[in-house]
């Protein structure tokens, strides 16, 4: 597995923040594709939910689990994938940083899963989309918790 990590800064507290990253209904906010949640209970370590998004007419709902969770610190979720795909650990970190917070985001990843044809450079091509990715959720979490 690689960790890919990117980073940005928000101009609000780590409380505000945190609030916002842990109600899962703004879900629905950042992105049209998230038409369903259901959680089993108020977010903590060990708390499962199920997240379904909608494309072209087609729902898929993945069971995602807080396997680690400190609050205004730390939120950490495995995502459960059916074959031939692989979890997913998705770490948010948060850091006082003046008067904002630095939110830092991390993706546990398997960049070639095992009978994936491998050709050279597609590693750091997968490493790279990934990136452009976190880093694209980043902004759009800055953006809608600065309003």
């Amino acid at each position: 597995m690689t960790i890919i990590e990117a980073s940005i800064k928000i101009n609000k507290t780590v409380e505000e923040v945190f609030d916002y990253l842990t109600n899962l209904e703004n879900m629905k906010k950042m992105s049209e594709y998230v038409t369903g949640i259901e959680v089993d209970g108020p977010l903590k370590l060990g708390t499962k939910y199920k997240v379904t998004t909608t494309s072209f007419g087609k729902s898929n709902t993945t069971t995602n689990e807080i396997i680690a969770f400190e609050k205004n610190k730390l939120l950490s979720t495995k995502t459960y994938a059916p074959p031939p795909a692989s979890d997913m650990v998705n770490t948010t970190i948060l850091e006082a940083d003046g008067s904002g917070t630095k939110m830092i985001a991390q993706m546990d990843a398997v960049l070639l899963p095992p009978g994936m044809p491998s050709m050279p450079g597609m590693e750091d091509m997968m490493k790279k989309q990934l990136i452009t990715g976190i880093e694209t959720t980043l902004a759009s979490y800055k953006k809608a918790i600065e309003g």
